[in-house]
């Protein structure tokens, strides 16, 4: 399938919305939304200059953001850096964070009190668990198949999503375990792109310059 995928979509960046008042809380967000910080909206800001960097034809690029407001604001900000167009991006669904039902609005301390023992559940079967209301990793592992599966016009397509979301979209695009899968993740210093098969890391530093 990453190979059908990386015909039908040559180019795709996964970009992380930038951190939110939650992410400093440490709460969990999922469906829920959070604005996003003075340091997400730089986050967000040096992503685009670093996304201007390395894409020669910026008119060929789609931006699909995830429905949150986060990602909305994350997008917005990539468009202005890169000079595109509001209509340049367009809402997903699929890309929305994964669900974690009971669990979002709660600390982990607050979790631990209302459901003792969940989170240790958890551990034990990451991939197949789904919080009370939520979703498994497989579930959003299904999901990302299908994101990955759909034809687009665009010839470089921006994900704008979350940090869980975006560690399974790089396991579905190589072909990853989920073992291997989970081992992923997305810190907000980098993008990723995803060509031919393969997930490619692009880290820089705070001013946009990319990292050896």
């Amino acid at each position: 399938m990453r190979r059908d995928s990386a015909v039908t979509l040559p180019e795709i960046y996964i970009v992380r919305v930038g951190e939110t008042t939650w992410d400093r809380e440490g709460r969990q967000l999922g469906h829920l939304d959070s604005p996003i910080t003075a340091k997400g909206v730089e986050q967000a800001r040096t992503a685009g200059r670093v996304l201007r960097k390395v894409l020669t034809d910026r008119g060929a690029v789609c931006i699909e953001a995830s429905p949150l407001g986060r990602a909305a604001h994350t997008a917005a900000l990539l468009c202005a850096e890169l000079g595109l167009e509001p209509s340049a991006m367009i809402v997903s669904p699929l890309l929305i964070d994964h669900d974690l039902g009971t669990w979002q609005g709660l600390t982990t301390t607050e979790i631990d009190a209302q459901y003792p023992g969940a989170r240790l559940a958890r551990e034990k079967d990451k991939w197949h668990y789904a919080v009370p209301g939520g979703e498994s990793y497989a579930d959003v592992h299904k999901r990302m198949q299908e994101w990955l599966a759909r034809e687009r016009s665009a010839r470089v397509t921006i994900a704008v999503t979350h940090r869980m979301i975006s560690r399974i979209l790089q396991g579905s695009y190589e072909g990853l375990t989920p073992e291997q899968t989970l081992r992923r993740s997305h810190f907000q210093d980098r993008v990723y792109k995803l060509y031919d098969g393969r997930v490619e890391e692009i880290q820089y530093d705070a001013t946009g310059s990319q990292e050896p």
